[in-house]
C-alpha cells in the first residue's frame, strides 16, 4: 500500500536488522556553521553517561555518547573522562524496536569524530515497549527530542556535571535518526519545529509535513530506492519541499536499512553523514569538499542543491555528432529537445561539463543554465530543463578508442544516441556504441 504523508505505516515500521547486532554546487546561500572551533583531526575514544530525564509523564532515559580520553576504537566506556575540548551536539533517534546501542554504527562515528550525541530511549517505541507509532504522528517523539536537546545543552552550565563547559551552544544542534527516528527528525523541521536545529540527517523517513519557516538547517536525506517500509517517493517529496542547502543520497537497489550496517555501502553512508555534520556544525570546509567522494559508489546516486559555494562552471564544451558532423543544440533556448543539427557553435550549442566524480558528469546548457535530463527515466528525449542534478541528469562519460566520447545515462544504463543520422532528437536508449552514439567533445 502506498505510504502517504502522516499515514500509519503499520507495526512493522522500524529496523529489521537492529536486533542483529568536486561536487555540483548551487547558487543558494550556504548555512555552514560560523563556529570558532577547529574541527578535530583525530578520532576519539568514546564515553557514555546515562541521564534519567522526563517530559511530563514521559520518561526519557537518555544515553549521551561523547569524545573521551583514551585510545580510539573500543566500545563506549561508562562515565569515562571527557576529552579536552568543546564539542557540538548531535541528537540521534532510534527506529521502532531499537535503542541507542542497536544503532551503534550511526551513533559511535559521531562521538569518535568530536560530537556529543544524546540518544534517547523513547518510552513507547524502543525495544520491549508496545511500539506505539502514533507517538511519532502526534508529535510526541519530536517534542521528546526537543526536551532532550534542552536538557543536554543545560549540562553546559550544570555544576559538577562532566559536560559542564564542554558543549558548543552557539552554532545550533544536529539531529539524525532512522526509520521511525528519521520521521521524528523530519518532524522537527516541519510540524513540530525546533529553531535550534542547524543540521539534520533523516535516514529512511517519510514526509511528515510542510517545512517550517522557523527552522534553517542543512538537510541530508539517506534512503534506499527499494525500501518496502518507508516509501522512497515520500522521502523524495519531503526533500523537494525543503529549501536548499540540501542533499539526497540514494542507495540504488537497496531496502530499508542494509546501508547502515557493516557491508553494503556502510562506508559511504557513514562518511557522508559525519562529514555533513562536520561541515554544518564545525564549518569544516575539508569535510565539505570530501562529500562527493564520500557518497560515491557503483550503487549510489547523490543530488546536491545549493550546498556550499557558488556553482562550479565546469569545462565549456560542445558535442559534435559523428552521425552527421553537426553540433548538438538545446533547441528553442533550452525549452525544446536536444538535436544534432547545427553547423556552428553559439550559446545554444555550448554546455558546462560538470565533473560529479566517479566518472559521472552533468551538462548545463548555456542557453538557459538548466541541466540536461534524460526525460521519462531515459525513455524520453533529452531536454535541458532541470535546475538540479539527480539520476536523470547524471551521465557516465565513456572515452572511445577513436577519440570520441559516448554518454551513458545513469538512470537506465543506456547510451545517448542521435537517431536517424542525427535528424531526430537525442534519446538515451542505445545498448551498444556505434556512430550515432559517438560525439566529438569540442572544448571552448
Amino acid at each position: 500500500m502506498p505510504i502517504r504523508r502522516r499515514t500509519l505505516l503499520g507495526t512493522f515500521l522500524g529496523l529489521s536488522a537492529a536486533g542483529a547486532g568536486a561536487p555540483l554546487l548551487g547558487a543558494g546561500p550556504a548555512r555552514a556553521a560560523t563556529s570558532s572551533l577547529d574541527a578535530p583531526t583525530q578520532r576519539f575514544a568514546i564515553g557514555v553517561r546515562e541521564y534519567a530525564w522526563s517530559r511530563g509523564s514521559r520518561r526519557l532515559v537518555t544515553r549521551i555518547f561523547y569524545p573521551a580520553t583514551g585510545s580510539p576504537g573500543g566500545n563506549p566506556v561508562p562515565n569515562a573522562p571527557v576529552a579536552g575540548g568543546v564539542f557540538p551536539v548531535v541528537e540521534f533517534s532510534h527506529g521502532l524496536g531499537g535503542n541507542p546501542e542497536s544503532y551503534a554504527p550511526l551513533v559511535r562515528p559521531l562521538a569518535e569524530a568530536g560530537f556529543v550525541v544524546p540518544a534517547p530511549v523513547f518510552p513507547t517505541t524502543s525495544s520491549g515497549t508496545p511500539g506505539n507509532i502514533q507517538d511519532v504522528y502526534n508529535g510526541n517523539q519530536s517534542m521528546d527530542v526537543s526536551e532532550v536537546i534542552t536538557r543536554t545543552l543545560a549540562l553546559n552550565t550544570t555544576a559538577g556535571d562532566p559536560l559542564n563547559g564542554r558543549l558548543d551552544t552557539t552554532v545550533g544542534v544536529g539531529v539524525a535518526g532512522h526509520s521511525l527516528g528519521g520521521m521524528t527528525t523530519h518532524g522537527l523541521l516541519t510540524a513540530w519545529p525546533d529553531e535550534r536545529i542547524a543540521a539534520a540527517v533523516p535516514f529512511a523517513c517519510v514526509d511528515m509535513g510542510n517545512p517550517s519557516s522557523r527552522v534553517t538547517a542543512n538537510v541530508l536525506f539517506v534512503h534506499g530506492d527499494q525500501d518496502p517500509i518507508c516509501q522512497y517517493s515520500s522521502a523524495r517529496q519531503a526533500y523537494a519541499e525543503l529549501p536548499a542547502p540540501k542533499a539526497f543520497l540514494t542507495h540504488r537497489g537497496t531496502g530499508h536499512d542494509q546501508y547502515i550496517w557493516s557491508g553494503y555501502n556502510h562506508t559511504q553512508t557513514v562518511a557522508t553523514y559525519v562529514d555533513w555534520m562536520r561541515w554544518s556544525l564545525y564549518a569544516d570546509t575539508a569535510a565539505r569538499d570530501r562529500l562527493p567522494a564520500d557518497a560515491t559508489s557503483g550503487t549510489t546516486t547523490t543530488t546536491w542543491e545549493s550546498t556550499l559555494t557558488p556553482p562550479l562552471p565546469g569545462t565549456v564544451v560542445s558535442l559534435r555528432s559523428r552521425a552527421n558532423n553537426q553540433y548538438v543544440c538545446a533547441e528553442n533556448g533550452g525549452a525544446g529537445q536536444l538535436v544534432a543539427n547545427r553547423a556552428s557553435v553559439g550559446p545554444w550549442e555550448q554546455f558546462d561539463l560538470v565533473d560529479l566524480g566517479g566518472g559521472g558528469i552533468a551538462l548545463r546548457s548555456h542557453a538557459n543554465s538548466q541541466y540536461v535530463c534524460a526525460e521519462n527515466a531515459g525513455a524520453g528525449q533529452l531536454v535541458a530543463n532541470r535546475t538540479s542534478v539527480g539520476p536523470w541528469e547524471t551521465f557516465q562519460r565513456v572515452n572511445n578508442a577513436d577519440g570520441t566520447v559516448s554518454l551513458r545515462a545513469q538512470v537506465n544504463s543506456r547510451y545517448v544516441t542521435a537517431p536517424n543520422g542525427g535528424a531526430q532528437p537525442l534519446i538515451a536508449n542505445a545498448t551498444t556504441i556505434g556512430t550515432s552514439e559517438s560525439f566529438d567533445l569540442v572544448t571552448g
